[in-house]
């Protein structure tokens, strides 16, 4: 039998300071784990960011042709130049018109 029934039986009379220090040094250890691991996180949630919005970012495309000639410009209308009036959204040329709403069609429930 133990001569000390209060202490557990892994630790000495002797060792409550170094048991202590082990703990410590174990919190310590997991505390700079933990931080270690935040950053990671932080760092590897950046990258996938940068790397979907790189992937889903609406590009657009350059599309080069060649000259059309000289005849086929002619007889093809040219697009208006684009006005600097910054921004590019023009007003609607007539209001939008409401459109009422058709009547519902009556429900029947149960049949037969």
């Amino acid at each position: 039998m133990r001569a000390n029934a209060t202490a557990p039986a892994y630790v000495s009379a002797a060792a409550p300071a170094a048991a202590r220090d082990t703990r410590e040094r174990g919190l310590a250890l997991v505390s700079r784990v933990n931080r270690w691991m935040v950053a990671g996180a932080v760092v590897v949630a950046g990258g996938v960011t940068a790397v979907t919005a790189h992937a889903f970012h609406p590009h657009q495309a350059v599309v080069r042709t060649a000259a059309p000639a000289s005849s086929a410009a002619s007889s093809q209308p040219s697009a208006p130049a684009p006005s600097d009036n910054g921004g590019g959204l023009q007003a609607p040329s007539a209001p939008p018109q409401s459109v009422a709403p058709a009547a519902p069609a009556p429900v029947v429930s149960g049949g037969s």
